[in-house]
């Protein structure tokens, strides 16, 4: 009744192995910009001057004057710092088992 079947057998050499299965996570992503910074300087020079010229004849014409000079405003040096850039983003978590 079986006389011409054939059944096939494995080969002896071939075994049965496990394999794993790993890998890393991707990098994660770049932080963000920093905030903009804007310094402004500003300088007033005002200067408050009296009259003190005085003038008197006893004959002709007299002339009195004043002569107040202001120098230029000078404002210091204007400095800003922009705001701290944003934190990168996570790696992957990668793949193992």
């Amino acid at each position: 009744m079986f006389e011409d079947h054939h059944v096939e057998l494995l080969p002896a050499r071939t075994t049965m192995q496990t394999v794993t299965v790993s890998g890393t996570g991707a990098a994660g992503a770049t932080g963000g910009a920093g905030g903009a910074a804007t310094a402004a300087a500003a300088a007033v020079n005002s200067a408050t001057v009296g009259q003190t010229a005085t003038a008197t004849a006893t004959t002709g014409s007299t002339f009195a004057g004043n002569l107040a000079f202001v120098g230029p405003a000078i404002a210091g040096d204007a400095t800003a710092a922009g705001g701290t850039g944003g934190a990168g983003g996570a790696g992957g978590a990668g793949i193992g088992f």
